[in-house]
């Protein structure tokens, strides 16, 4: 047990951190020597995109370690006591135990079957990808196993039994009986809404759910989950998602927070309810920078929600502005979920990067009207207007942080590099200024950071890959065609399908949050924006709009949850004050949707 101990915890640490400075370093090279030398570097694509699969399983294990993946508490939280709920907690943990053993086993299987096939570049056999699977699967077991023999053995004995009782049931009801696959897929979306209320992460849910489908249809190989699972990590474009989240990380640790909210302040911050301005505008600066929504909640709000406090506003009312900029905030890029919906569905990344701004800057007017009002009504102080010289420093102290959207934007526009490469030089380009221009990074600092790098992208991409696999259950069962003919039945205006499509994602990035709820819609949704005469672009925009909403809607939207524990509020006090900005941020959404010059204004200008 000590050696497992010592292989899982800091050397397993150190492990992810060294393959995502490596794999950062092996796409750089690859830019270098593509762009400066004019000579590409063969293996650097295939290394890289080896090493992505490999931290992606190992962070996804590390991930729940930390409890990192996303899940929904709230309904147990709220209809259950403690003990209730441990043993719920304890049920589930069979399940994922199930899970993640079928996972082991089949994975086994699989690097048996691919150790012939060579990769086509370094040919190495497949086995050294695919075994990663298995690794990362047999680590959650012995994890989870061992958290379960922490509780008293008759209540571990009660939810085995009980676990195993319900995997019966499904066997007898369902096992070579005459059901249509619709019916079984109906009941596996049923699982998989009964998994994530009970509070399982929701990649989790979304695995166990499609594995229960092929293992109660019988006619399609479970071996599927793992193909699919493989096939949505495995993607070059995606590998932006890692190294956005690392700039990021490496930006909010290297003290541009700060700059950005004072160069805010001395734009807005003179104007009545200039602060509450300022954290709008903040966020529109820091977003372009941080790539995560939770990142952005998280930073803003632990800055700014405590001087709005001293300013006068209220912690419910400072609450609601920092949920309804920061849901704003998911429109300016780099955006986390733009890269992984270009890499879903074929829309230019720069595209979507580009027609996020002015969207962006239409809710931001929305929601600073409202507060401008609202300061009006509380009679708030106004701060004097900054000197000149206030002016400059503050400018000059943000500007360098505000070139790396700059050169994010500028290298894909001018096509000097892909979305992965300029990504990668966005992570070069933050750790210069935070290790030696700042000089707020310390060397103590860096392993922390990579590693959660790794768990971060472990928590995206593995509910991109159980995403993956339900949504291609989905389409062999023809879901999208059956919705697609209900959608067009209500109405034929392209108008009103964008509106139906807001409002679909606006609830169920709430239930969901953001990334699997687009997983999931987008495939159904997308094939009718051609019937609509809509512009890919366009709903693209409209999707990732509606999802940053969703993710404060409350009762449920996550993000108001992260804002309130920054005031130290219960939720319960801060959602009246919220829906005045949630209609605004409504509002704005209509806008958008109705006017698709604010998206595609600028897309049309930099990528004819």
């Amino acid at each position: 047990m000590a050696f497992y101990r010592m292989l899982t915890g800091k050397l397993l640490e150190w492990t992810v951190a060294v393959a995502v400075a490596v794999m950062s370093t092996v796409v750089f090279l690859q830019v270098v020597f593509r762009y400066v030398f004019n000579s590409p570097i063969e293996w650097s694509e295939e290394t890289a995109r080896i090493l992505f699969v490999w931290i992606t399983l190992l962070g996804t294990y590390l991930g729940v370690k930390s409890k990192s993946h996303i899940s929904i508490e709230s309904f147990v939280n709220y209809f259950f006591s403690a003990e209730t709920r441990a043993g719920i907690s304890r049920v589930l943990s069979f399940f994922l135990v199930y899970y993640f053993l079928y996972l082991f086993v089949v994975g086994i299987s699989m690097v048996e079957r691919t150790y012939e096939n060579l990769t086509p570049v370094m040919l190495l056999p497949f086995s050294y990808i695919y075994v990663a699977i298995p690794i990362a699967a047999g680590l959650v077991v012995i994890y989870l196993v061992g958290q379960l023999l922490q509780h008293e053995r008759a209540k571990v004995v009660l939810a085995g039994v009980i676990s195993l009782a319900l995997l019966a049931a499904l066997y007898l009801v369902f096992v070579g009986k005459e059901y249509s696959s619709k019916s079984l897929v109906l009941v596996a979306l049923c699982l998989i809404v009964a998994f994530i209320i009970s509070g399982t992460p929701i990649a989790f849910a979304l695995g166990i759910g499609s594995t229960l489908f092929l293992a109660l249809h019988q006619k399609i190989p479970l071996v599927i989950t793992h193909t699919r699972l493989f096939g949505g990590i495995d993607s070059f474009p995606l590998l932006a998602v890692p190294f956005f989240i690392l700039a990021g990380e490496l930006m909010n640790i290297g003290g541009v927070t700060h700059r950005l909210v004072a160069l805010a302040k001395v734009l807005v911050g003179h104007v009545r309810g200039g602060l509450g301005m300022v954290v709008v505008v903040g966020e529109y600066f820091f977003s372009g920078i941080s790539g995560s929504t939770v990142a952005d909640v998280s930073a803003i709000g632990s800055l700014l929600i405590p001087a709005m406090k001293k300013a006068g506003y209220t912690p419910p009312n400072a609450v609601a502005i920092v949920s309804a900029a920061t849901a704003m905030g998911i429109l300016v890029p780099p955006c986390i979920p733009m890269v992984v919906l270009g890499g879903m569905t074929g829309i230019s990344v720069g595209a979507l990067f580009m027609g996020g701004f002015i969207p962006a800057i239409v809710l931001s007017v929305c929601i600073m009207i409202l507060v401008y009002i609202q300061a009006r009504k509380a009679n708030l102080a106004t701060e004097t207007r900054p000197s000149a010289k206030e002016a400059v420093m503050a400018l000059l102290g943000a500007i360098i942080p505000l070139m790396l959207p700059v050169i994010i934007l500028g290298g894909i526009i001018g096509g000097a590099a892909t979305p992965t490469e300029i990504s990668v030089v966005a992570v070069l380009y933050a750790l210069i200024i935070g290790v030696f221009l700042y000089k707020e990074i310390k060397a103590k600092d860096i392993i922390p950071i990579l590693t959660r790098t790794a768990v971060f992208t472990g928590s995206v991409m593995f509910l991109v890959g159980t995403a993956s696999t339900l949504s291609w259950v989905l389409s062999i069962n023809q879901i999208p065609q059956v919705i697609g003919k209900l959608v067009t039945g209500l109405s034929s205006s392209p108008f009103v399908f964008l509106l139906l499509c807001n409002l679909s994602f606006v609830v169920l990035g709430a239930v969901l949050e953001g990334l699997p709820a687009m997983l999931i819609l987008v495939p159904i949704f997308l094939p009718f924006t051609t019937q609509f005469g809509v512009n890919p672009l366009h709903f693209g925009i409209l999707v990732v709009a509606s999802l940053g909403i969703g993710l404060f809607l409350p009762p449920i939207g996550m993000g108001i949850y992260i804002a309130c524990a920054f005031a130290e509020i219960d939720i319960g006090k801060a959602i009246v004050p919220f829906y005045p900005y949630l209609i605004c941020l409504l509002v704005g959404l209509v806008i958008i949707t109705a006017v698709p010059w604010f998206t595609l204004v600028l897309p049309s200008i930099f990528f004819k």
